[in-house]
């Protein structure tokens, strides 16, 4: 498959994904009294990703056709390799979020993208959990106990 179709099925897909959050965005509650509803930052960025994938389309249109051969999918994919372990990494974020909880997930998710991200000798492993760590508690203490925020505590600490 050409480096131009991949990118239009991709464009297209990202389109079509960006329609259907966007739908999902109108059954949203909103708290009454409220300035801004709750839907407004995801419509927002769903806007933003619209545009985007937008503009990949266009760009898309405009290449000519090159076929991509199975050398060079696998250098897309080293290449890449990093873009897509974030992109795992926050898929799981999202997955481990009500099972887990916020706070907890939250630091996994810290972790797991400085892990990613950076040095991956021992001594940085450790740092990188020092900060996931203290990066989980001071979010607990912020939004918990001083701004008095309710977040998901987890299907799991329910069956401890």
């Amino acid at each position: 498959m050409s480096n131009r179709v991949t990118n239009i099925i991709l464009a297209a897909f990202l389109l079509g994904l960006s329609a259907l959050l966007f739908m999902q965005t109108f059954k949203v509650e909103n708290f009454p009294g409220t300035r801004f509803g709750a839907e407004v930052w995801p419509r927002a960025i769903i806007i933003c990703l619209s545009l985007l994938s937008l503009v990949l389309l266009l760009q898309s249109l405009k290449k000519s056709n090159t076929r991509m051969s199975a050398v060079a999918v696998k250098e897309l994919f080293e290449r890449e390799s990093i873009a897509l372990s974030v992109f795992a990494c926050f898929f799981c974020f999202l997955w481990l979020v009500p099972n887990l909880g916020a706070y907890p997930a939250g630091g996994l998710f810290v972790f797991a993208l400085l892990t990613v991200l950076g040095a991956k000798t021992k001594r940085s492993v450790l740092l990188h959990l020092c900060i996931a760590v203290g990066a989980s508690v001071v979010l607990w203490l912020l939004f918990s106990q001083v701004l008095k925020v309710i977040a998901p505590a987890g299907r799991w600490w329910a069956m401890l």
